[in-house]
């Protein structure tokens, strides 16, 4: 029951990470000594999101292919369900945190 629980906290808290480190990369790239470039922001930020996005889906697979076990019980299924959405609410979220990276491509504020 307990690795449940987390199976419906990891996701969110890979949001989280994904959240943090896109804005640290933001933050890098319109620092007033230009730590990063625009062009490197945009490949890390793309590949970074890639990357999470497919773990994410890895952890909706996982969940869906131990859902289909026989022996578990109504609470358990349940708790696998609400990790599935977790999953996929995080997984569009993350994908989201990609947004303003592409759509503002310069540091004006």
């Amino acid at each position: 029951m307990r690795g449940l629980t987390k199976g419906i906290a990891k996701p969110a808290l890979l949001w989280a990470l994904h959240f943090t480190l896109i804005y640290a990369l933001i933050s890098a790239a319109c620092a007033p000594r230009a730590l990063l470039g625009q062009d490197h922001l945009l490949i890390i930020a793309v590949v970074l999101t890639l990357a999470m996005a497919m773990v994410q889906i890895f952890w909706m697979w996982r969940g869906a292919h131990s859902g289909r076990r026989s022996d578990l019980n109504r609470d358990e299924t349940t708790l696998l369900r609400a990790g599935w959405w977790t999953g996929l609410i995080s997984l569009i979220a993350t994908l989201a945190n990609l947004t303003p990276v592409l759509i503002l491509p310069g540091c004006h504020g």
